[in-house]
């Protein structure tokens, strides 16, 4: 028996993201708009209620499926902020979003299943799909198109095999927010040809102008999974806490997975999380005006360079800027202007063959320094 890897990572593609993040680690003296990593500390009373937690001693494993108190706390969330409704049974407590998509292909894919992702799309969800037995198949979305599936495309990528859709919006890399009709369509085609539809729901505070978050979970209930995370919504990245919502029989499933996994979530990380939850209302709006502010600032002055171009704010933290009017590939330019400027993005090719032509720029840095990321950009010449 040879001692060779999995055939999943015996050749592996590159890893755009990683490689950046090693380089963002490395170099000093740079302005770093790669990380989907909020700049704000944490709100003082969510740190306040983890570290009483600990001086409450409570270090130890909560029950597997979560801290009863964190749970219903995003049972009530659900409830005041959408009118979902869902029974403790329908709920655990993960080790951020990741962790819930993973867990959740690993409870519905039995081998050669078939998950259609929208591309570009956030890089790890081919790789969770693979690692649990199934194949992605892609469905590529267009600027034209506001980085949105068409009905057709998604009708032709449907098969026997399907077994999801993975829907992400507010949508990382893109910043594309899914409107009231196309939801309606993959609610209606996960009813007609029962599947599921996974929902990563990690920037839903994150809209902006006309456009509304629409939980997915509200129009086909019975056939939704629903990936969150704390990360981003309450600046709390560090304390790697989400949850996996849905069907019992799902919630079941992916709870025997994880015995092997991570067992269960933090437990300082559920009571910090408990205490954001019960106090939405208190920390959102003021992280959703401000990221407003930095994209309409970020997208207005540098939509006036000739060669980039960024379509109107919809949502998420990220800008997806075309720069092929540079003459320069994605990933030519990202190193260019990082040796000639200083300022870090990701290449839009780490989100699939789509994003080719395009870098994602998260405005994850205060004002200051984005104006210098803006003259930085300003300083390019080609």
């Amino acid at each position: 028996m040879s001692r060779s890897l999995a055939n999943l990572f015996s050749q592996p593609s590159e890893n755009i993201m990683s490689e950046i993040g090693k380089t963002a680690a490395l170099m000093k003296n740079i302005i770093n708009l790669s990380i989907g990593d909020p700049d704000m500390t944490t709100p003082a009373p969510i740190l306040d209620a983890a570290k009483d937690s600990l001086t409450a001693g409570d270090t130890h494993y909560s029950a597997s499926d979560g801290d009863p108190e964190y749970l219903k706390a995003i049972i009530d969330f659900y409830q005041n902020k959408f009118g979902i409704h869902y029974e403790m049974a329908n709920v655990r407590a993960t080790v951020g979003a990741g962790h819930a998509t993973y867990l959740a292909f690993g409870a519905i894919l039995n081998p050669g299943d078939e998950v259609i992702i929208f591309e570009p799309y956030f890089s790890p969800y081919k790789t969770e799909i693979e690692a649990n037995g199934g194949k992605a198949v892609i469905v590529s979305c267009t600027a034209e198109n506001s980085f949105q599936p068409t009905e057709a495309a998604i009708k032709a990528a449907i098969s026997d095999k399907t077994k999801a859709i993975l829907v992400n919006t507010p949508n990382n890399p893109t910043g594309a927010v899914y409107d009231q009709a196309l939801l309606q369509t993959l609610a209606d085609l996960a009813k007609e040809h029962d599947f599921y539809l996974i929902a990563d729901e990690v920037y839903w505070p994150f809209v902006y102008g006309d456009h509304e978050f629409i939980p997915l979970e509200k129009l086909a209930p019975e056939h939704t999974l629903v990936a969150g995370s704390l990360s981003k919504v309450f600046a709390m990245t560090g304390f790697r806490i989400g949850y996996l919502a849905g069907p019992e029989n799902v919630i079941t499933a992916a709870g025997l997975l994880n015995e092997g996994i991570t067992f269960s979530a933090p437990s300082t990380s559920q009571a910090a999380g408990t205490y954001a939850l019960n106090h939405i209302d208190e920390f959102t709006p003021e992280l959703q005006e401000e990221f407003g502010k930095r994209l309409n600032y970020v997208a207005t002055e540098l939509n006036k360079l000739p060669w980039l171009s960024i379509l109107p704010v919809a949502g998420s933290i990220y800008l997806f800027a075309d720069i092929s009017g540079s003459g320069m590939d994605d990933v030519a330019f990202s190193n260019y202007l990082l040796e000639q400027v200083g300022v870090l993005v990701i290449p839009g090719r780490a989100f699939g063959a789509a994003g080719s032509g395009y870098v994602r720029i998260a405005v994850t840095q205060d004002m200051p320094t984005l104006e210098a990321a803006v003259n930085a950009f300003e300083k390019l010449t080609f």
